[in-house]
């Protein structure tokens, strides 16, 4: 045999893939190999959350399954926005109430005299 020559490799890498591939395509066809979200997802490097999937949504098409995404990164991005809104009235609510403390505190003390 010639290094240079591949021919006699050819054959057997086909006859080892092209079964394996038929195989693999029987198992997905014949519905053996059955695909469903994991019921808890650990997010992040430390102390792991877990992720209730439980309630993910069916889809049936790769192009649904993109939607349904798309439609939960709106919602992700909404309540981002409604918590830095929240965030914000916090910070102003917390301000008044330091003020009203002092001036409060400045009447005490003035009619403590």
């Amino acid at each position: 045999m010639i290094r240079g020559d591949d021919t006699m490799f050819r054959p057997r890498w086909l006859a080892v893939i092209v079964p394996a591939g038929v195989v693999a395509a029987a198992f997905i066809l014949s519905g053996c190999v059955n695909v469903k979200a994991p019921e808890q997802i650990n997010v992040g490097t430390g102390p792991h959350h877990p992720v209730d999937a439980s309630q993910v949504p069916p889809t049936k098409t790769h192009e649904e399954a993109r939607q349904k995404l798309a439609e939960a990164y709106a919602e992700i991005r909404y309540l981002q926005s409604k918590v830095a809104d929240l965030e914000k009235d916090k910070k102003e609510l917390k301000a008044q109430r330091e003020e009203w403390e002092k001036k409060y505190k400045k009447l005490k003390d003035k009619k403590g005299d």
